[in-house]
């Protein structure tokens, strides 16, 4: 017998962060940095910001010992860069009526910006790192150095040949990258391993770790034009690591708009994401277009 009356108050389904994402790739978020003698860095202070020094680009050169004349000379033609990196902020509001609410129901409402936060947060790293931060000076995937591989450019070629070219760019650096594509691009694929390390990830039959970036959709730079209904960029760059720092909230004072009676919280994080290049002269990361409905 069914009981009709006064309908319950249920919290709804609680948000979930996707599981192939770029924070839930290993490897990717740190507790803390490695200064260049190999300390420990509190993650507080890293959150300030970093001259990151990134290892020597290119390849391993070859050299004959018992050559001689100017052959004998070593090629010493790489670069070490030591670009800057700046924390930025990720936050979620929430705003109620502050009619009928006690401390219980303020807490609740910091634990729901909180719960959706922890969900969304790595689609928004994933865009602040292939588009920028409006006002930061942090190099970006997308930016001015970025190498587009589009065999014709504004043409866009199947995810498959797609994932072959950034391959390719990423092996012609001789050392293992990521490449980061949009949920639309993984699935038209279908033929990615998953391997577990603690925790599921995406790799290509190289062994190349591959995160779906819902970050990247509708990605759109001045220098990556937008992609059309069924077209998405996917990009190729060497090792992220992601600094996360302690969610916090104003307190309930600073939250009350007494003049309206509102309330709002801010659930928001600094966040501090580096990246390595793939190219020799510039931190650039490689994008290629890709339909992929062919």
């Amino acid at each position: 017998m069914s009981t009709v009356g006064i309908p319950a108050a249920l919290d709804g389904p609680l948000p979930v962060a996707p599981p192939h994402s770029l924070l839930n790739t290993p490897g990717v978020v740190q507790d803390s940095g490695r200064g260049l003698d190999g300390e420990r860095i509190e993650i507080d202070r890293v959150l300030g910001g970093a001259n990151v020094w990134m290892y020597p680009t290119g390849c391993s050169e070859l050299w004959e010992p018992c050559s001689d004349g100017t052959f004998r000379v070593k090629d010493d033609a790489s670069t070490q860069l030591s670009p800057l990196f700046t924390s930025f902020v990720v936050y979620k509001s929430i705003t109620c009526s502050v009619f009928g609410m006690d401390d219980s129901s303020l807490q609740d409402l910091a634990r729901r910006a909180r719960a959706v936060l922890d969900a969304t947060i790595s689609a928004s790293v994933e865009r602040a790192l292939a588009e920028g931060v409006s006002g930061s000076s942090n190099p970006f995937f997308g930016d001015g150095n970025v190498v587009d591989l589009t065999p014709t450019p504004g043409t866009a070629v199947s995810s498959g040949v797609g994932l072959s070219i950034m391959e390719n760019a990423i092996g012609a650096t001789c050392r293992e990258g990521m490449i980061g594509a949009t949920p639309a691009t993984i699935a038209s694929l279908q033929a990615f391993p998953i391997r577990g390390e603690g925790a599921d990830r995406l790799i290509t039959a190289n062994g190349t770790p591959v995160y779906s970036a819902d970050g990247f959709i509708g990605l759109t730079t001045s220098d990556l034009d937008e992609p059309d209904t069924t077209e998405d960029w996917m990009i190729a760059h060497g090792g992220v690591e992601v600094f996360l720092g302690p969610v916090k909230f104003p307190t309930p004072k600073q939250a009350v708009q007494r003049d309206i009676n509102l309330v709002t919280f801010i659930a928001e994080a600094y966040v501090l994401a580096v990246w390595d290049g793939i190219e020799d002269d510039d931190l650039a990361a490689a994008a290629v277009l890709v339909d992929w409905a062919t």
